[in-house]
């Protein structure tokens, strides 16, 4: 049992919201892209250091353009999806390009 289980839907919900990309102007499939190219990034990043974590990598991406509070929450988002998997897909699109693609599709956040 968790400090979950016994709360009402509505709460459970407003919990949600912090790990929602409910601001981001994209159709889903650009919403999978994202968390895909952000756990690709990071598992390739972490073959070279092992301590890299979500947060830093989506810090160092988006820091300029999105608040922390939902700097964290995808990175939190990003390592649940990551979690048993080694194989992210990139979309055709190559590693030199990932950083810009990622911040491309973060720039459609609406700040409300």
């Amino acid at each position: 049992m968790n400090a979950y289980d016994d709360l009402p839907y509505a709460e459970l919900e407003r919990e949600y919201q912090h790990f929602s990309m409910g601001y981001l102007g994209v159709d889903i499939n650009t919403k999978f892209a994202l968390i895909s190219l952000i756990c690709y990034l990071t598992e390739k990043l972490r073959a070279k250091k092992p301590d890299v974590t979500y947060y830093q990598v989506v810090y160092n991406l988006a820091h300029d353009s999105l608040p922390d509070a939902q700097i964290k929450g995808l990175a939190i988002m990003c390592k649940d999806f990551a979690y048993g998997c080694k194989e992210f897909p990139t979309f055709g699109i190559e590693n030199k390009n990932i950083p810009g693609k990622i911040k491309e599709i973060l720039s459609n956040w609406v700040p409300f």
